[in-house]
């Protein structure tokens, strides 16, 4: 179809009768009868009649208008959309390509407005402003209160709108994407590494270790064995109470969800906005695609944002070589730093329409029910519950030994040791993909932040301050395990480091913390999220506490005080060993992988790993705090086939 260059251009058909030459065109009657959009598309040779056959009974199952319908299912693009819906109201269509908007008409303090009526001021005539929305109906009463008075409102496509506002705009979107968190919570923030009163404590408890090594090295040596084995022992205990609690505790209402109470009927279902961060992912963004697809969920009711960082030129091309149905909407973030996912996912948050959100990564496989059990849970929980997570698990799991641990660990974590939090009224930490929002309470606690690179885990913290509370659904997010040692430390050590920076986060005001968690949930958190870290940089030095306390006394035969120290020692890594193999048999049998029931037995060796990543992590938390240690996909032999209907399309 040829494209229309003039603001008052749309197709030949229906509904493009004269207005009286004494009335301006917006301004027509709207008690003439319309015709149906879908007439008009047939008519206009968008369509054919089967093509139209098949929307309609999807807009009578979905609920959503037919325009949605056929934008969703790929029959229609977006300016294409824009052009019937013009030449059903009788209105012009501007094309924001060629027409490009009057700059100085929009007010950075107005972007809230824009982004909720999806309008933008376009051109003044005659003195008068004309705004360009796609929904010209439901944006006029809007701006008419806005403005103090009505405005011609003219139509442009979706599309075309959030892309001048992602580009136009992006100053003021970068400055709250970075800065926002600071500005309101700047106690959430780990924009700063160290407070004043923390560096204060840590400079007192470096003198008085280095006077008591000083004055009486032994026991400094020795108390500080003991306080970190007793960590140790925390941890174990939580692994321990994970296999009981995890198998056999009630599972909660959002877990039963789906199975109990069903989910409304399609035609009942919200819009659901899906976010997937996206940095040099071209290799699996077809995997991408096909997930995505192949959601149980109205397309109409999809809000997909894939956010594209502007240096990553390959992505973009990739993601656009697809040609994905314009519901796939493209966000491209100016380049800033940090450049960081939290980043990103805040600078697109603002074009998020969804009552629910999630997040996905670039190679996630979600089970194609997962968005129906997470509205499920939402509606049997109360206004407090404001994410849900699904779990995770790994479809290259048998590829070679280093994914077969890894799926072993994510069992545990996902399997037992979440959900085990969940029943006893613990915080947790999210994971980073696949956990599911109520879109308000996200952005009331704040979002992301930008400066933490494990920015899930934070948030879940940061929710349950402000007195909300996360789920979990039975649900699995099939993901690519890192298969190559040196990508895996890559990823493990930012994971660690971002735990740190929310445990130094949370710790600025411990009191404070004490009293919203409560005891349980205080403590909880220091086992977790400090105590699961400190186990990570400390493992490997009970067995060089071990060899120093048998050197002291020779053999262990006579019971002296080293020997007493490095029974202690061998006992604090005997039972982290046994809890965390029978925490690890217990989840890979609940995933029924019995495959890996010998290969628990080798996490010792995967811990030593996650010690040397974590080391690294402490390194990077001093030199480069907020840089993102970038995890590379598609790199696996195992990966999902491609789907039929992209074949052959080009993807570099």
């Amino acid at each position: 179809m040829e494209k229309r260059k003039s603001a008052g251009a749309g197709p030949k058909g229906p509904g493009r009768e004269r207005a009286p030459a004494s009335r301006p065109r917006w301004a027509r009657t709207r008690n003439v009868p319309r015709p149906l959009l879908g007439e008009l598309a047939l008519a206009s040779g968008l369509v054919l009649p089967d093509v139209l056959a098949e929307a309609v009974e999807k807009h009578r199952r979905w609920g959503s208008p037919i325009g949605q319908v056929l934008v969703s299912t790929g029959a229609l693009r977006s300016g294409d959309l824009a052009r019937l819906y013009g030449a059903q109201r009788g209105l012009p269509v501007v094309d924001l390509v060629s027409e490009p908007r009057d700059e100085t008409l929009a007010a950075d303090a107005d972007l809230d407005f824009y982004l909720r009526n999806r309008c933008l001021p376009w051109r003044r005539r005659s003195g008068e402003t004309i705004y360009v929305a796609s929904d010209p109906d439901s944006a006029r009463s809007a701006i008419a209160e806005h403005d103090g008075r009505a405005r011609p409102v003219f139509v442009a496509s979706q599309r075309e709108i959030s892309h001048v506002m992602s580009r136009d705009f992006a100053p003021a979107l970068t400055d709250r994407a970075v800065f926002d968190l600071h500005r309101r919570m700047p106690e959430s923030s780990a924009a700063a590494r160290l407070s004043h009163a923390q560096i204060y404590w840590f400079a007192a408890l470096l003198l008085a270790v280095a006077a008591g090594l000083l004055f009486a090295p032994w026991q400094v040596f020795t108390a500080f064995n003991i306080a970190i084995g007793t960590v140790f022992l925390g941890v174990s205990a939580m692994r321990y109470a994970s296999i009981f609690v995890g198998l056999l505790a009630p599972r909660t209402a959002e877990e039963r969800a789906y199975s109990n109470h069903g989910v409304p009927p399609d035609s009942e279902l919200p819009v659901y906005t899906i976010m997937v961060p996206l940095f040099r992912e071209a290799r699996v963004l077809p995997i991408l695609a096909r997930a995505l697809s192949e959601l149980d969920y109205p397309a109409s009711k999809l809000d997909i944002k894939l956010i594209l960082e502007a240096s990553d030129r390959e992505t973009l091309d990739a993601a656009k070589a697809l040609r994905l149905p314009d519901h796939f909407e493209f966000i491209v973030v100016p380049t800033s730093l940090p450049q960081t996912k939290p980043k990103a996912c805040n600078f697109a948050l603002p074009f998020a329409r969804g009552d629910y959100l999630v997040i996905y990564d670039a190679e996630d496989c979600p089970e194609p029910k997962q968005l129906k059990k997470a509205v499920a849970a939402f509606g049997l929980g109360d206004e407090r519950l404001a994410c849900v997570q699904a779990q995770l698990n790994y479809y290259n799991w048998n590829e070679n030994w280093l994914t077969r641990q890894f799926a072993i660990e994510y069992a545990a974590f996902f399997d037992l040791l979440l959900p085990t939090m969940v029943r006893l009224g613990l915080p947790i930490p999210l994971g980073g993909t696949s956990t599911h929002f109520r879109t308000s309470a996200l952005r009331e606690a704040g979002a992301w932040d930008p400066n933490n690179v494990t920015e899930d885990a934070d948030l879940g913290i940061r929710l349950a301050l402000l007195g909300y509370r996360c789920g979990i659904i039975q649900s699995t997010t099939q993901e690519e395990a890192n298969c190559r040692l040196p990508n895996w430390i890559r990823q493990r050590s930012r994971w660690i480091k971002g735990w740190l920076q929310t445990w130094l986060v949370r710790m600025r005001h411990p009191l404070r913390l004490y009293r919203r968690l409560g005891l349980k949930g205080f403590i909880s958190f220091q086992i977790l999220i400090g105590g699961f870290t400190l186990s990570n940089i400390v493992h490997p030095l009970f067995y060089l506490s071990m060899a120093i306390s048998l050197a002291v006394t020779g053999v262990p035969a006579g019971f002296g005080e080293g020997a007493g120290l490095a029974i202690f020692n061998m006992f604090v890594l005997t039972t982290g060993y046994a809890l965390a193999v029978a925490a690890g048999i217990a989840a890979v049998s609940v995933r029924k992988m019995p495959a890996l029931f010998n290969h628990a037995l080798m996490m010792p060796a995967y811990w030593l790993l996650i010690s040397l990543a974590a080391y690294k992590a402490l390194w990077q938390l001093v030199t480069r705090p907020f840089h993102w240690e970038k995890t590379e996909h598609g790199i696996s032999r195992m990966l999902p086939p491609v789907p039929n209907f992209l074949r052959g399309r080009r993807v570099h």
